[in-house]
């Protein structure tokens, strides 16, 4: 778990922060951007139709759209929330079972112990400019027993 946290104003109003992870490497952006145009136009030498070529680069690029595109963040009193293209999740406190931190940001699960599913439930925060007083949100939150 993360350490208490320290008392600090901007705590009362929820959090908002904005990740582009495209932005942090653009090389590798640049090489996935470039895998979506080229799904494109194997799917369209492969059907011969423009229909086919932008499917295949729309389920290509939905696949990638987390990394692509920038990813909204919000930390409340009800719980926090991510939004990023067609995704968007909710996780109220109360059903947060286990939280830990890497270089990157902080995984909040509702799995109480690892699991194979992990990958798929819960929120991952990635971690911008507002991270201090991000992680001083959650550390309020969580000891407070997720009670809003």
């Amino acid at each position: 778990m993360l350490q208490s946290a320290p008392s600090d104003p901007r705590l009362d109003a929820p959090i908002r922060w904005r990740v582009h992870l495209a932005r942090r490497n653009p090389r590798r952006a640049a090489a996935v951007i470039l895998a979506v145009v080229a799904s494109a136009a194997v799917a369209y030498s492969l059907w011969l139709h423009p229909l086919a070529a932008a499917a295949v680069g729309i389920l290509i690029l939905s696949s990638v759209a987390e990394f692509l595109l920038p990813i909204h963040y919000c930390i409340g009193p009800d719980g926090v929330s991510c939004r990023s293209f067609w995704s968007a999740r909710h996780l109220r406190w109360a059903e947060v079972k286990r939280c830990y931190r890497d270089a990157h940001g902080v995984k909040l699960s509702p799995l109480s112990r690892p699991s194979r599913l992990e990958a798929y439930r819960g929120i991952y925060l990635w971690l911008g400019d507002e991270g201090e007083v991000a992680l001083a949100a959650i550390r309020r939150y969580l000891q407070q027993g997720g009670s809003s």
